[in-house]
């Protein structure tokens, strides 16, 4: 059994999808940005960020870490930050983690999961516990630049707007091949 990875901008609801998969087949859900979290011993990924000055690549890096420590396991449903597909150049500029995407595509069957922006943004821009983006307009820019990333790097998408929960956990099931 292959493992299933979500992946998709923040605040699209991969984290509730994944949970509900886990429910429902009683297999083990993983949050990258959660495990984030325990290997800072306990610090928020806006602090995590804060504390490098605002430089996101050892946040990147540490992704890259857990998505290696991850790929043995085998029936697990992992909930992606929204960012995993990504690393940045020398220069700091966000550009496509060919290393983070290798690990996903070898261990993973990858399911990209979308809404429209105006939903995301209206969902994220005043969440505390989601590190910012310095405006919505940045966040838009980000997402309009990651969008076609998540779809040619995943093995099915699913748009979310207008599904129940259950349908959709339902269709992922099905197309990774585990019902």
């Amino acid at each position: 059994m292959k493992n299933i990875a979500l992946i998709g901008p923040r605040g699209v609801g991969k984290s509730k999808i994944s949970r509900k998969l886990a429910k429902i087949t009683g297999r083990p859900m993983v949050s990258t940005d959660m495990i984030a979290v325990y290997e800072t011993g306990g610090i928020s990924i806006p602090d995590f960020i804060q504390s490098h000055g605002g430089n996101w690549g050892p946040f990147r890096n540490l992704e890259y870490a857990i998505l290696t420590k991850l790929s043995g396991s085998r029936g697990l449903i992992l909930d992606c930050g929204g960012g995993i597909l990504f690393d940045l150049d020398s220069t700091g500029k966000e550009i496509l983690s060919d290393r983070k995407v290798r690990v996903l595509r070898e261990n993973y069957t990858v399911v990209s999961l979308s809404r429209p922006t105006s939903v995301l943004v209206e969902k994220i821009q005043n969440d505390p516990t989601r590190p910012p983006l310095s405006s919505i307009l940045s966040y838009k820019t980000v997402l309009e630049s990651r969008l076609p990333n998540y779809r040619a790097h995943s093995d099915f998408q699913i748009a979310l707007e207008e599904r129940k929960i259950e349908e959709v956990c339902e269709e992922i099931l099905r197309r990774a091949g585990w019902l």
